[in-house]
């Protein structure tokens, strides 16, 4: 397993602007005097170009090589760094966004095609496990640097120092991914019969997947609007709700993804996918602060549940082939699914009912749970 350990640091040091910069890109672009429109595109431009780019990149990476994918990503983060870090105005983060969206397309589809490579049917889910563990340890430090300077008075301009320090990081990731990274990709031979059995149940299940992204997604864009009004206004007091749950997902997936290679990763994704219907419905009657943190914590446990098994079971169902496409595909669908749900949530929370979306993301993992249970297939151990 020397090629997961030469992942480890790279990727640590890569994720360190990944969480901090989903909460500070719209402060950052209302103070470089951008309005509520352009930041809306901000974030619309890269998830539109991420859905185009991924099956891309899938079928590149499948011809040249999981390792190049990577570099380039490095390379693209590194150039996303430098751009925030010397942003003028609205033209560099609309530049910065593009880069940063080609570069999270190389990262996640190399990066998992990689780590199918490296595995085998009974340590797959543990090893995703421990490559997100990496990355959510590298994620959780560069958010805490990220806000001790933020929040710290001292600093005439905390940006300059914030992405002076990603850069940095990006940069030594770059170093060590040329140094120490290895290839994974392996040359397979397939069949007609078998490459066509294979395509229905994958499609399938991409489809699925699809669904399952757009259900989990429902909540996304309403859920800081329903804690400022029903739970906390303090933005201090609400980055805490989410302490405990960022903690967990530094010390659990590796555990609960080895879990998912002894128990079955169908029967993990959907125990936590009927937890996590149970935990969502329960966010309207959930009022008290540190009742809702707890109440955090255990769908951030129901997500972290079935998350390696949900990829693992891409390349079990295509049998380690083609790995780049596959998950190129996965991530598209996965994208697409991302666009919609927030679109429909959104539009119940502002013109139906607050508590609805809640209440029908809850509904709707259930009856995805049934539907998994009765349409995806997973391999005999």
């Amino acid at each position: 397993m020397n090629e997961l350990k030469a992942l480890k640091k790279p990727l640590y040091f890569i994720s360190f602007p990944s969480a901090f910069l989903s909460f500070i890109l719209p402060i950052y672009a209302l103070e470089l005097g951008s309005t509520p429109i352009e930041i809306g595109i901000l974030y619309s431009i890269f998830s539109l170009l991420a859905i185009l780019m991924r099956p891309i990149v899938g079928k590149w990476i499948d011809k040249k090589g999981r390792k190049n994918g990577l570099l380039i990503a490095f390379g693209f983060y590194i150039t996303t760094s430098l751009i925030f870090l010397i942003s003028r105005n609205y033209k560099y983060l609309f530049a910065a966004r593009i880069l940063q969206s080609i570069a999270n397309s190389f990262l996640i589809i190399s990066l998992d095609a990689m780590v199918s490579d490296i595995s085998n049917l009974e340590n797959k889910g543990k090893n995703f496990g421990i490559i997100s563990q990496y990355r959510n340890r590298g994620a959780f430090v560069g958010s805490t640097i990220g806000f001790i300077i933020f929040f710290n008075g001292a600093f005439d301009n905390p940006f300059a120092y914030i992405f002076g320090i990603y850069l940095l990081a990006a940069t030594y990731a770059l170093f060590l991914g040329i140094r120490d990274i290895k290839e994974t990709l392996r040359v397979q031979s397939i069949t007609v019969n078998k490459e066509e059995n294979i395509k229905k149940e994958f499609y399938k299940y991409i489809l699925i997947m699809g669904i399952l992204a757009g259900i989990e997604s429902i909540i996304t864009p309403v859920f800081m609007f329903y804690l400022k009004e029903n739970i906390t206004s303090d933005l201090m007091l609400i980055s805490f709700i989410f302490l405990p749950g960022a903690i967990l997902s530094i010390t659990l997936p590796a555990k609960l993804g080895k879990l998912a290679d002894n128990f079955g990763r169908k029967k993990l994704m959907i125990v936590g996918l009927l937890l996590q219907s149970l935990f969502i419905a329960m966010i309207p009657i959930t009022k008290g602060y540190y009742t809702f943190i707890i109440l955090d914590i255990f769908i951030t446990m129901s997500q972290l549940l079935m998350s390696p098994a949900i990829k693992a079971l891409v390349s079990e169902i295509t049998g380690g082939i083609f790995n780049g496409k596959a998950y190129g595909i996965y991530h598209l669908s996965v994208g697409i699914g991302g666009i919609i749900g927030p679109l429909l949530g959104g539009y119940i929370y502002q013109n139906i009912n607050k508590n609805f979306p809640f209440y029908l993301q809850g509904i709707a993992l259930i009856i995805i749970s049934i539907i998994i249970i009765f349409s995806v297939k997973e391999k005999n151990r």
